[in-house]
């Protein structure tokens, strides 16, 4: 399947790193703001066609497959374009800035019959398989603990005046939708929509977090969410029952699952090595498209919806509003 590249920062070279492991994945044409930087990628990974824009691509014929990993803030206007002309859609996560662009999104994949994916890693995970499969080792579930923190060097150029991308509340940007948005979604997609929530977080001067925190209310426990951009931590994740406690190493890309049996004093590795992050996603896209569906069975739209409620609710909360949002 041939995919076109919208947008050549980081993410799209670990995009890359998957596709080299798919057999069925071939990058063939990518394009940037800056065409410079098109040229450059292409040239890194022999990509064969360079356009200056999105639309040319779309209509140039040349792909099967539209990945998009532009700013948050330009989600929904470019899946749009794509999957308005039938082009199936593989967007970078979060898949937009709040809910009702997440609904627009759905809306015209259903009336174009196209596929649309959003590139949340950890749920397309074998290892977030397995540890769905194996909540019930922990037996009752009384406190679950998710964290993902790692100080940006983005912070640094705040901290310097330099006003940089990551922290610009015009992009829909911030510790929420950069960092929180995989604890959220790595909840979400194991216990559902959370009875309540409670949330807050320190606001920069730009109108976004660098620090984030939230309380999930769930029937019979709750969790507890932390994500920060200024700090680092060991990010170890926790599901704490009353015959155990299940660890996870990185909620963004679960590699290190390993069960404590409280009673026994023993423990037991749930998970495998994984192939690169984005091959799951990538292998997943392909397979669904064949079997001539338009959403994912590991993230279905209605999965996609509540986390994205979900997200925008925390957001709500803690004061990050962005221009698109209408509260």
């Amino acid at each position: 399947m041939k995919f076109g590249i919208i947008g050549t920062n980081f993410v799209s070279d670990f995009f890359m790193n998957g596709a080299k492991e798919s057999e069925r994945c071939e990058v063939v044409a990518v394009c940037s703001r800056k065409r410079a930087n098109a040229e450059r990628f292409a040239a890194k990974y022999e990509i064969e066609h360079v356009f200056d824009t999105y639309q040319e691509m779309a209509e140039s014929g040349t792909i099967d497959v539209a990945y998009v990993a532009v700013p948050n803030s330009l989600h929904l206007e470019v899946s749009s374009y794509f999957l308005k002309k039938g082009i199936p859609v593989f967007c970078e996560k979060p898949l937009a800035s709040n809910i009702d662009e997440v609904k627009e999104m759905v809306r015209l994949a259903k009336e174009n019959n196209t596929y649309l994916e959003e590139g949340l890693i950890p749920l397309y995970n074998p290892n977030y398989k397995k540890l769905k499969e194996s909540l019930g080792m922990v037996g009752k579930i009384h406190q679950v603990n998710l964290n993902f923190s790692k100080y940006s060097s983005r912070y640094d150029a705040y901290l310097n005046h330099e006003n940089p991308t990551t922290f610009q509340r015009e992009l829909s940007n911030g510790a929420t939708m950069d960092l929180g948005v995989y604890v959220i979604g790595f909840c979400v997609g194991l216990f559902g929509k959370p009875k309540k929530i409670y949330s807050c977080a320190e606001l920069l001067d730009t109108g976004v977090d660098v620090v984030g925190s939230s309380m999930f209310v769930y029937d019979g426990f709750v969790v507890n969410l932390t994500y920060s951009k200024a700090s680092d931590t060991r990010n170890i994740c926790e599901i704490c029952g009353e015959l155990g406690t299940i660890t996870i190493d990185y909620p963004s890309q679960p590699q290190n699952i390993i069960f404590y049996d409280r009673k026994n004093k023993t423990s037991v590795t749930l998970s495998e090595k994984p192939k690169e992050n984005f091959y799951y996603e990538i292998e997943e896209m392909i397979d669904r498209i064949a079997d001539g569906k338009i959403e994912s069975s590991d993230l279905p739209f209605k999965t996609m919806e509540d986390i994205h409620e979900v997200l925008t609710e925390v957001r709500r909360q803690s004061g990050i509003i962005f221009p698109c949002d209408r509260f």
